[in-house]
């Protein structure tokens, strides 16, 4: 019986980032990783879940881990589930970085996180932050020295000012025996869709843990998150999104350059993808920003699964339900009868294991190489035609016959064709549409794009 996914342990030590909302944690992350993935805003609450990212530091090697702003006191609901999230990598935590404004005042909320803090027992360094010039520097280390953490270094995150010495006072706290691991190849999935529609779910399903918060709120992820899974003796690099939605419909102000900044995260989750998962809604219509979003998918050449979610909620199914939902999809897509589709519901976990094997299949299937042979069949197929048959309908000049020399595969992830022939102009595209047929006739290229060249010589490697 298959094993159920489960997230990879490394054996790197964790530093974790922990302090009030915009004391510049986030930025502190990325000029430390050059990771680059957490959002930066003046707006309190920006980060909300845990941002995860490799730092290297003088042959050693540590995992750094950005939280949300720890407000000890509020009731807000999603304060509590970003403190949820704090005591997590509390948990795990081999060291700490208590990062606080050193521009501002010894706040009560930065006394109250320290004693917090120290009775928790980790190892601390507290990072001024904020500190971009050396009288700035000299008046934090006057302001927090009633700090009861006497382990203290200015710094600025802005400028890398001091950021040096953090890392010094960082790695002298963790363990100097932790080993690099082994490098795994993973496949790289991405998780989209509009907002709301269950990312988040789907990814804390496949985890089996609460990794990422999910709220009824719009937006409540924002920054991408990479988690390591093992399922079946295969890595896979899961990646939950920001939502996507029409630009009309973006907020103005503060909120609304959040959500640009997280759809350009999405988007740059999506390149770096192997796979995306499309994740949509069964119990709503496809909409605008669906076929957008579906769109720039395929302009963007990925591979792609389509995760219908919340299908727990369609009343009264049948045996035929799943094939007149794939219908109505079809059409709206413009999908083949081959489309890598699955019904699943994020909440009760049914079939997510099943949608991971549908991803690993169609991962496959981008890295096939097809036979010579295969594809010479291709070519005698068109040339089979007869002369006047190709003139009018394969000839972008009918009085000049089609002239093949070849069909030839040099490329995978995705696969890309090439056409050889004398007269690449005469080509015309019920040739190129015919060939790419032929192509998915024979191999299982289900949810990968394929690309056909034309050319007199084949392209250098």
């Amino acid at each position: 019986m298959p094993q159920p996914p489960r997230p990879v342990p490394n054996k790197y030590p964790n530093i974790v980032l922990i302090g009030r909302t915009n004391a510049g944690k986030s930025t502190l992350f990325n000029r430390l990783t050059d990771a680059g993935h957490a959002i930066v805003s003046p707006i309190p609450n920006t980060t909300r879940d845990q941002n995860r990212a490799l730092v290297h530091w003088k042959g050693f090697s540590a995992n750094l881990i950005d939280t949300g702003g720890l407000d000890m006191s509020s009731y807000d609901p999603l304060d509590q589930e970003i403190r949820k999230q704090v005591d997590q990598a509390l948990a795990e935590a081999d060291a700490l970085l208590f990062v606080v404004d050193g521009l501002g005042d010894l706040m009560p909320q930065d006394r109250e996180a320290a004693l917090f803090l120290q009775k928790s027992g980790k190892l601390i360094v507290v990072a001024l932050n904020k500190c971009d010039s050396i009288r700035l520097r000299h008046q934090a280390i006057a302001t927090f020295a009633s700090l009861p953490l006497r382990e203290q270094v200015p710094c600025s995150a802005k400028n890398g000012t001091g950021t040096a010495e953090l890392l010094d006072a960082a790695f002298a706290l963790i363990p100097q025996h932790a080993t690099k691991i082994e490098e795994r190849s993973s496949v790289h999935v991405a998780l989209v869709g509009q907002p709301n529609v269950g990312k988040s779910t789907l990814f804390n399903a496949l985890l089996g843990e609460p990794r990422v918060i999910v709220s009824p709120l719009p937006h409540t992820t924002r920054d991408p998150h990479d988690t390591l899974l093992e399922y079946n003796g295969r890595f896979y690099n899961l990646i939950d999104t920001a939502g996507m939605r029409r630009k009309t419909k973006v907020g103005k102000g503060h909120d609304g350059m959040i959500e640009v900044l997280s759809v350009r995260g999405t988007k740059e989750a999506i390149g770096r993808a192997d796979v995306v998962v499309c994740v949509i809604e069964a119990d709503k219509r496809i909409s605008h920003q669906d076929k957008a979003l579906f769109d720039y998918i395929k302009m963007k050449g990925k591979s792609f699964v389509l995760a219908v979610n919340k299908w727990d909620l369609i009343p009264n199914k049948t045996p035929s339900t799943m094939n007149e939902y794939f219908k109505y999809y079809s059409r709206h897509f413009d999908f083949s009868p081959q489309t890598p589709i699955i019904f699943i519901s994020a909440l009760e976990h049914q079939r997510t294991t099943a949608m991971l094997d549908l991803v690993q299949t169609v991962y496959d299937f981008q890295r096939h190489w097809m036979e010579q042979k295969e594809l010479d069949g291709i070519v005698r197929q068109i040339m089979s035609r007869q002369p006047k048959e190709r003139r009018q309908g394969f000839a972008a000049k009918p009085k000049r016959d089609l002239v093949i020399s070849g069909l030839n595969q040099y490329s995978i992830q995705p696969p890309r064709f090439i056409l050889l022939t004398p007269r690449p102009k005469n080509v015309a595209p019920a040739v190129i549409h015919a060939i790419e047929k032929a192509i998915r006739d024979r191999c299982p290229y289900d949810g990968v794009p394929i690309y056909l060249d034309v050319s007199q010589t084949m392209p250098k490697s």
